[in-house]
């Protein structure tokens, strides 16, 4: 298997998106039976990486069934759009305030544009596609869906950005949280403790939510 795809187990891998630096930003493939999931994209660049652990896994890209950003942001879902060109049988589920986004990215773009310029948005997101909106649909808080039998549930998660939901998964028992509880970096660790800080950047961001 490819040196950025970790085997977490209970059919869930983790891909390094090759975001910026090595082991700086993930997406998730869960796999059930023959189906999948992705959770997160990561970038347009992080496509060909997501791609290929589906042919490592020996799936074909029919086999995908659900395509869901935790939230709009574009080192999370900047690929969405890129990714469901190649999946022919997939649904985007996104927060209903931020599917609009998804479906027509020219607000995305233009905000993140004003921020990094031209050259960086290219380089580090490319350039946005939407997604078709008869292949993407808003979730709703506690909303459960099903891969392949295997429950997923979806939380409204505000706090990093109002447009943000959670994804609790029953078979492992663990969630897919997105930004909502921080970000952690290994880098700095020091004797043995993480080293956590609040994903507060966005305009959004509301610490009591």
């Amino acid at each position: 298997m490819h040196d950025f795809i970790d085997d977490l187990g209970h059919g869930i891998y983790a891909i390094d998106t090759g975001f910026q630096r090595p082991r700086f930003d993930a997406a998730y493939l869960v796999v059930e039976n023959g189906r999948a999931a992705f959770i997160d994209t990561g970038t347009n660049h992080a496509v060909p990486r997501l791609l290929a652990a589906l042919t490592a896994l020996g799936l074909a890209p029919e086999a995908v069934d659900w395509v869901i950003p935790t939230h709009v942001h574009l080192d999370h879902a900047g690929g969405v759009g890129l990714l469901m060109q190649q999946l022919p049988n997939a649904r985007a589920l996104v927060h209903p305030r931020g599917l609009r986004h998804m479906v027509d990215p020219k607000a995305l773009w233009l905000g993140a544009l004003a921020v990094y310029g031209e050259e960086e948005m290219q380089r580090s997101y490319g350039r946005l596609v939407g997604v078709p909106a008869e292949r993407a649909e808003a979730s709703h808080d506690e909303q459960l869906v099903h891969l392949a039998g295997r429950p997923l549930r979806l939380i409204d998660s505000p706090g990093h950005a109002k447009h943000h939901h959670a994804i609790w998964d029953e078979k492992s028992r663990s969630w897919f949280t997105g930004d909502t509880f921080g970000l952690s970096y290994r880098a700095f660790d020091v004797d043995g403790r993480a080293w956590i800080l609040p994903t507060s950047t966005p305009v959004q961001f509301d610490p009591d939510a």
